[in-house]
């Protein structure tokens, strides 16, 4: 059986300050280091055949602890890239909501339907997202494949493996540096195992129910 582990960076330095990240390449915090390191340690027993991540630092940085200790090689993949929020990018969500704010609610209640200013849609997103994970279906029938990528491509790829519409864009949550698991069932379909689990960041948990995101 296929399964892809999924994991969310650790908490970056703009993740602290509530900022728009997207396609900057911001590294992690003193916490997202230690996340990090709870998370190879929590893995350290799991055969991986794989270790795919964003190009962006924060995402590198999150998998180097484990890779480092299964001596295995990461492959960077700029299909794995955050959103490019565009003209929102360095912005607080507060100096969003005000500048953009049409923008922004369209967002929060539409998002299939945004485009962001000088920056990409969800459609974007789903575009390379599926072409990342049609070449990794490709490559593999089964073993353990870890990707780690960021909170909206992280939806997307759920979304898509679940066979659901971007308009559920807002149905997940995911947490720095959380696991979450799909399985590839026999007859191609997925399933979800495991749902943005962080029982290993005892101690170093973030608060992300503000990110901007």
């Amino acid at each position: 059986m296929l399964k892809l582990y999924l994991v969310r960076h650790g908490e970056s330095a703009w993740n602290q300050r509530r900022v728009y990240t997207g396609q900057q390449d911001v590294p992690l915090s003193e916490l997202g280091q230690r996340q990090a390191a709870q998370l190879a340690e929590h893995l350290a027993e799991t055969p991986l055949a794989e270790i795919y991540a964003s190009p962006l630092k924060r995402a590198n940085d999150t998998v180097q602890p484990l890779a480092k200790l299964k001596h295995q090689n990461i492959t960077l993949d700029a299909r794995l890239a955050e959103i490019h929020h565009g003209a929102w990018e360095g912005n607080s969500a507060s100096e969003v909501r005000t500048q953009y704010a049409a923008e922004y609610l369209a967002w929060r209640t539409q998002p299939h339907r945004v485009q962001m200013p000088e920056g990409e849609s969800l459609e974007d997103v789903a575009q390379r997202v599926q072409s990342f994970l049609r070449d990794v279906l490709a490559a593999y029938a089964d073993g353990n494949i870890l990707i780690a990528t960021h909170d909206a491509v992280l939806r997307v790829i759920v979304l898509q493996t679940m066979l659901m519409g971007l308009e559920y864009f807002w149905r997940w949550r995911f947490d720095n540096a959380a696991l979450t698991i799909v399985e590839r069932m026999p007859d191609g379909h997925f399933r979800l195992a495991l749902l943005n689990d962080g029982h290993h960041l005892e101690g170093v948990q973030s608060n992300c129910e503000h990110h901007a995101l």
